[in-house]
């Protein structure tokens, strides 16, 4: 017989070795159930602002968004008291004002207003509770410059939202 020859039979019978070895350990196993209670239950996140508590402000004094009119450079302020749940370990949340929902055909007048919470910052709550946010609109161009495409316009300002998001970090 070659050299060669042998070679070859020689591997093929290591590799049948090999083969049947490997398929035998993977033969072998075992498993068990987890004791103890195994069901988990998502938490959840609500937020309603509290009935009759909303009042609009124009600086210092009383704003009726229905009557009156806002000009550019007019900070107009929201504040209302807002009951919040938070049902989860570890769950955070931030209080974010938005604009998203405001309604109208014043695209040019709703592009130049913006919002914040008043005291500059998103407030974060990591237990259920109640706050009183007050929101700023500012009637302001983002681009710094005025021109006349707002005038006339409206907004229903009732639109804007109080948001509770669940903050990962």
């Amino acid at each position: 017989m070659k050299k060669t020859t042998k070679g070859a039979i020689a591997a093929g019978a290591a590799a049948l070795l090999l083969t049947g070895g490997a398929g035998t350990m993977a033969a072998w196993n075992a498993s068990t159930g987890t004791s103890g209670a195994a069901t988990v239950t998502a938490g959840s996140l609500s937020i309603s602002e509290a009935p009759g508590t909303g009042v609009w402000k124009l600086g210092t004094a009383a704003f009726d968004p229905a009557t009156q009119k806002i000009v550019p450079g007019d900070v107009v302020t929201y504040s209302a008291t807002y009951n919040y749940t938070l049902v989860g370990t570890n769950l955070k949340a931030t209080l974010k004002p938005s604009l998203s929902g405001l309604t109208g055909t014043a695209n040019a007048l709703q592009a130049q207003l913006t919002v914040a919470n008043a005291n500059g910052a998103d407030e974060v709550v990591t237990a259920s509770g109640t706050r009183t946010i007050t929101t700023s609109i500012t009637f302001d161009p983002k681009d710094g410059t005025f021109d006349n495409s707002a005038q006339g316009q409206s907004v229903t300002l009732s639109g804007g939202a109080v948001t509770l998001e669940q903050k990962l970090s």
